[in-house]
């Protein structure tokens, strides 16, 4: 029987990488960085175990809220960068950035070891919308979780993450919405 991590490591190996560059995500160079593992997550110890299980974890409720209605399976980052650049810290430390892109919204990632980590990063490479990282702003973490929906669907994610550790390999399959 596989585990919930081996699981999420299967169905990333049957996706196509978006990135140009062919990777999932902004500094897939560092997907073997350890980090401190955190007792809830068990297992996840490395940056790419990280992003296969957000993969898998990553709902409609975890999107920004004006994301919400338009998330859907097949682009799971949509809508995630904040809370998602607040777990990478968190693990992995480095800094949080923040940038504009073309339309006027933001977009947070990190920056670890001088490398920039963007695991939310197949949201623009879908569409090809392009991702200048610099410049950017450096952005404290308290600031990221200040606001009540950002901290609200952080604690959502983490939620999931350990419910999906917790069940067997399909349990996060279903989407509910707020």
């Amino acid at each position: 029987m596989h585990s919930s991590i081996e699981n999420a490591l299967e169905k990333l190996s049957g996706i196509t990488p978006a990135g140009t560059d062919g990777f999932y995500y902004q500094g897939q160079e560092l997907a073997n960085k350890k980090c401190t593992e955190v007792a809830a997550f068990k297992g996840i110890d490395t940056l790419h175990k990280l992003y296969a299980v957000l993969r898998q974890t990553w709902k409609s409720d975890t999107a920004y809220r004006s994301c919400q209605t338009e998330w859907i399976p097949t682009d799971p980052s949509y809508g995630q960068c904040a809370i998602t650049a607040m777990l990478v810290y968190d693990m992995f430390g480095g800094s949080i950035h923040r940038i504009r892109v073309n339309g006027g919204g933001t977009h947070y990632f990190n920056k670890i070891d001088g490398h920039y980590v963007d695991l939310t990063r197949e949201q623009f490479d879908l569409y090809d919308i392009p991702i200048t990282y610099e410049p950017n702003e450096l952005i404290n973490r308290e600031y990221c979780g200040k606001n009540p929906d950002t901290k609200s669907r952080y604690h959502q994610l983490q939620r999931n993450i350990i419910s999906y550790l917790k069940n067997a390999p399909d349990s996060c399959q279903t989407d509910s919405h707020s």
